[in-house]
């Protein structure tokens, strides 16, 4: 039954691999196809390559991670029960929110997942909830809560410095410059997008084959590596315009410097926090608030505020929903079995 489990967690994994990066590639390429930095086929192909390197360069981070976050002993059924509930709804909700454009955030949904599949398991089984409770999920929760703000306010405070900076300059030089740090930022987001991507889902299939019985998991991840990055890659290549268009031309109207702002805080924000600190930042969330902060640095309304409380409700929606449904779904599946 664990083998089962286990071949059917790795069939879910694939296609949730795609739509990840289908659905995370827009928070680097959006502002720049917006404004010319890069034509739509440059950005995409850039981004896939960088993506998919940033994945290779998560292996030693996604180990850090399982060390750090020790998942729960229990029995293997039902320990594959949460990683097949949890891989399920974030297959779904990703697919879901992509048709609806809205870039929300998969670590935040793959958390709120993972704790209501532990959750419901320690229900009907013998594992102990406060156990789960004490693990260290306050870290990611604050990380994901803060950086939003974080990612708004360097956004907003750096217009000033870059207008300060363009005062005076020639409005051409200022946006050919504007547009070629765009085009940098697409790969350094990018690749801060990989190496998220890369430890969020490594710590899943780490936890999946530990359960399944696999007696070095660690010796599986070279491999397992190589194929994220390609699924990733491929997701990327097809540019998620759904949610690219809703960033680029339905939240805000942003010009060049404005836009190079934001790319700039996204990436800096996203490396130093995968990079430097392994912080489970998410690329969705703060790629949205930096393309506000800076588009609301204006002197005229730009940010269309009805789409971001839009955005917003999805964010909130985002853990109550994957939570509760993989709870849902690992209760059914450990019934079954």
């Amino acid at each position: 039954m664990e083998l089962l489990l286990l071949v059917l967690a790795g069939a879910i994994l694939a296609p949730t691999l795609y739509v990840a990066g289908l659905h995370d590639v827009p928070n680097s390429i959006a502002i720049p196809v917006r404004t010319r930095a890069l034509t739509p086929r440059s950005a995409v192909r850039v981004a896939a390559a960088f993506n998919a390197l940033g994945v290779l360069l998560a292996f030693p981070l996604g180990l850090y991670l399982y060390s750090w976050f020790e998942f729960p002993d229990m029995e293997p059924v039902l320990a594959l029960s949460v990683v097949v509930a949890a891989l399920t709804v974030i297959l779904g909700w990703n697919v879901f929110t992509y048709f609806r454009g809205m870039p929300t955030s998969i670590t935040h949904g793959l958390l709120a997942a993972l704790l209501g599949g532990s959750l419901a398991a320690a229900a009907v089984g013998d594992v102990s909830a406060d156990t789960i409770w004490s693990l260290p999920w306050l870290t990611p929760l604050l990380t994901l809560l803060i950086s939003p703000l974080v990612a708004f306010g360097l956004a907003y405070v750096l217009v000033f410095a870059a207008v300060r900076v363009a005062r005076g300059e020639d409005p051409h030089d200022v946006n050919r410059v504007a547009r070629g740090l765009q085009s940098v930022s697409v790969g350094v987001t990018s690749l801060g997008t990989g190496l998220q991507q890369g430890q969020r889902f490594a710590f899943v299939l780490l936890i999946g084959l530990g359960a399944g019985g696999i007696a070095d998991p660690e010796g599986w991840m070279g491999p397992a590596y190589v194929v994220f990055a390609v699924l990733i890659g491929a997701g990327a290549l097809h540019g998620g315009w759904r949610i690219g268009h809703v960033l680029a031309h339905r939240l805000v109207a942003i010009d060049p410097l404005r836009g190079m702002v934001a790319t700039t805080a996204t990436s800096g924000l996203l490396f130093i926090g995968s990079l430097g600190l392994a912080l489970p930042l998410s690329t969705s969330l703060t790629a949205a608030s930096a393309i506000i902060g800076a588009g609301s640095n204006q002197r005229f309304a730009t940010v269309n505020w009805r789409q971001c409380r839009r955005i917003a409700v999805y964010w909130i929606a985002t853990p109550v929903v994957t939570g509760f449904v993989a709870a849902a779904l690992t209760i059914g599946l450990s019934a079954l079995l």
